[in-house]
């Protein structure tokens, strides 16, 4: 049987010949944007940019005086990333579901639309909050469930077209519930707003470890 890290691992080393050059990535990378706002990153703080992708994140966390790592299962979007200068050192190939990190490694997490495409998604959550700091901040953003554009995208885009069965995402509510079960101590679940369609099918997540 193929392995679910190996076949979406696949998914992405294509995308990654494309990402930077379509309307889609485009706003994807908005969004990231509006993430690392989210982060109110301090010069020194040590931040996690979990499925990185090209960098471009890792890229301007590290710029704005941060110790950033990027990790990605993706050898192709690691490639990529590579190319940033400000990514040299800092960039490491694993899976969200085992992360090779000690405890409490990080003061910051970021994760924008890549946590769907974890086959494990709620030992991927656990870990976020095992490499936190007690106090440290999670913000995540991926499609919701409670959206038509989201179901539209992930459950028969991605899941039917593509063949990527493991692909989930989740509802407000479900967040909510995951979010405590995996140990953060606070939590803010919004969604993105209504004038930017991509974004208000999405869930944005502010946790507290």
């Amino acid at each position: 049987m193929d392995n679910p890290l190996h076949k979406h691992g696949r998914f992405f080393d294509i995308w990654a010949k494309f990402y930077r050059g379509t309307l889609f990535g485009l706003e994807l990378r908005r969004i990231q944007r509006n993430a690392l706002e989210r982060l109110r990153i301090v010069p020194g703080q040590r931040v996690l940019d979990l499925g990185c992708g090209p960098g471009d994140g890792t890229s301007r966390l590290n710029a704005a005086g941060a110790t950033a790592i990027g990790l990605d299962y993706s050898g192709g979007m690691l490639d990529t990333a590579r190319k940033e200068p400000a990514n040299v050192g800092r960039l490491t190939r694993g899976d969200a579901g085992r992360l090779p990190f000690r405890d409490g490694a990080f003061d910051k997490i970021v994760c924008t639309n890549s946590f769907h495409h974890y086959p494990q998604h709620f030992p991927a959550l656990r870990e976020m909050r095992r490499v936190l700091r007690p106090g440290g901040l999670l913000v995540l953003v991926d499609p919701r469930k409670d959206h038509p554009f989201g179901r539209l995208a992930i459950d028969f885009a991605e899941n039917v077209v593509f063949g990527l069965k493991e692909v989930r995402i989740f509802s407000v509510n479900e967040w909510t519930n995951m979010l405590r079960d995996a140990g953060f101590s606070d939590a803010r679940v919004t969604v993105g707003p209504m004038w930017q369609p991509i974004a208000w099918a999405e869930v944005f997540v502010e946790a507290t470890a």
